[in-house]
């Protein structure tokens, strides 16, 4: 059967009010914001918990306030600020915080709460500018500027990881609180909690990947250690916005992403069906996109080895799976129930050996699935080999297809 594969602290607005007060206000005249031309264009640096930020564009200063491009703005705070061109209103989206701002206003709203500006918006060269000291203070953050050394320190906290593509979620990293934004223009929702067994710790990365339905995985991976060896993975299964299931699952040394999804036929052949994939490392669950289980898989009775796996690939009747400390990925053919390292059937003598005994960074091989044939018995991996540094096309042949 051929399958388709896709693979917090609130402000208070008087606290708002003093920190904006530390801004030159501007002229009377200057009340509407229009089309200006830059005073100091560049030589400003922005510095965020002691890490250089680069902005695409040059920040600069006029009547002492320090502006910078509305998108950079963002980036550097982990917030969303959103221009909306048709309604000329800009929106700032955090945690419990929601800005907004009418292009040529006096005022803006915090939370739903008026607040005076000293500062306005402008407009350079087709490109929208804001004011850094403002969007900065309006989540908490402390900003202090050196005019000596020409540069902006922010000091923010580091309690939210987010992730941005086509929609926005943040986690706490401290209490696993999730947020979810969208559209834009709207403050963030909360949407539930994960689990965690301890205060994230290390190099914190967030990712998510939705579908037609509307189901959700959220997966966040906590990297920690010296030299980051070890891997917590998180991963929930939204559906309507709500949290279904979750999972955790922990590597040492190695981590490829796991599977998280696939498509199928159903028996008619008229119609996709949608899988969600969660693992703990040892079991592999398959959810609906309603968000109920419908298949289980005990990973190290079917692999024959006590480890922890990745899902590296999966059909309705195979698996593509990677154990933890042997790094060998394995196919487990559910047809005869056979369990193939994969290595010893597509690699050279030399890659072999090199598969089987280097351990730098980690063991194991470096095989990564590709795709199949339409009707399934031809498995397609690629595979980089550092003997000639290239990547080459592998085909396994799976005998027990008929």
């Amino acid at each position: 059967m051929h399958h388709k594969r896709k693979m917090s602290s609130r402000i208070l607005t008087a606290a708002l009010i003093a920190a904006m007060a530390l801004s030159v206000p501007i002229a009377a005249s200057a009340a509407g914001a229009t089309q200006v031309n830059k005073q100091v264009p560049s030589g400003i640096k922005v510095v965020l918990n002691d890490v250089q930020f680069q902005p695409k564009s040059a920040p600069f200063i006029e009547n002492g306030v320090l502006y910078m491009p509305l998108r950079d703005t963002g980036e550097l705070l982990g917030t969303i600020v959103f221009w909306n061109s048709t309604t000329k209103v800009i929106t700032m989206t955090y945690p419990n915080q929601f800005v907004k701002l009418n292009y040529g206003s006096t005022q803006a709203l915090v939370n739903g709460k008026a607040v005076q500006l000293t500062a306005q918006l402008r407009l350079v060269d087709g490109r929208m500018y804001v004011p850094l000291r403002f969007f900065s203070e309006a989540i908490g953050a402390g900003v202090e500027w050196s005019p000596s050394k020409s540069t902006v320190t922010i000091t923010k906290s580091n309690d939210f990881v987010k992730y941005e593509t086509g929609s926005t979620c943040w986690m706490n990293r401290n209490t696993g609180e999730l947020y979810y934004a969208y559209p834009y223009e709207q403050p963030p929702v909360p949407i539930g909690k994960i689990e965690l067994d301890h205060p994230l710790q290390g190099n914190v990365s967030i990712d998510t990947m939705s579908v037609h339905s509307g189901a959700r995985i959220v997966t966040v991976v906590d990297n920690y250690g010296e030299p980051h060896v070890n891997y917590d993975v998180y991963s929930v299964l939204l559906v309507n916005k709500k949290i279904v299931t979750q999972k955790k699952a922990s590597y040492f040394q190695r981590y490829g992403s796991n599977v998280r999804y696939y498509q199928s036929l159903d028996s008619n052949a008229e119609k996709w069906i949608e899988h969600f994939l969660m693992t703990d490392g040892k079991t592999l669950s398959v959810y609906n996109d309603q968000g109920q289980l419908v298949q289980e898989y005990d990973l190290p009775k079917l692999a024959g080895q006590d480890d922890v796996y990745t899902i590296e690939g999966i059909g309705d009747d195979y698996l593509l799976v990677r154990p933890n400390k042997t790094g060998l990925l394995m196919l487990i053919d559910l047809n005869d129930h056979s369990v193939i390292e994969l290595c010893d059937k597509l690699l050279t003598s030399q890659e072999l050996d090199y598969a089987h005994n280097n351990d730098v960074p980690y063991r194991g091989d470096d095989l990564q699935y590709h795709s199949e044939s339409a009707d399934g018995d031809l498995i397609y991996f690629t595979h980089y080999s550092p003997f000639d540094g290239k990547h080459h096309l592998l085909t396994y042949h799976r005998k027990s297809v008929n």
